[in-house]
């Protein structure tokens, strides 16, 4: 119980802003393709949950890493679950038309 808890306090930081740049590739898939379907809502997700995984927790604050680490997360478990977690949503929204 106390993985996952520590897991999903990892995952609260990183949550809210790839789920407003996976609506933004949305829209502006939208606007610019021809056939905007093609470009599902999850996609945006997969790929934008590991790039600010990189970003908030590689660059910006490394040493939060010690924080789990004291939890019992390694950094390899952190960045396993980031991946699954991003597979499991994105392929849960890909059947989600805007």
């Amino acid at each position: 119980m106390r993985t996952i808890r520590g897991i999903l306090t990892f995952h609260k930081k990183i949550f809210i802003p790839t789920i407003i740049i996976s609506i933004m590739i949305q829209f502006a898939a939208l606007n610019t393709l021809e056939n905007p379907s093609l470009v599902p809502l999850g996609l945006g997700y997969i790929f934008s949950a590991p790039l600010f995984h990189l970003f908030n927790y590689e660059v910006r604050n490394t040493n939060e890493y010690y924080f789990y680490y004291n939890l019992g997360l390694s950094k390899i478990l952190l960045w396993i679950s980031t991946i699954l977690i991003s597979l499991t949503i994105g392929l849960t929204f890909s059947f989600v038309k805007i």
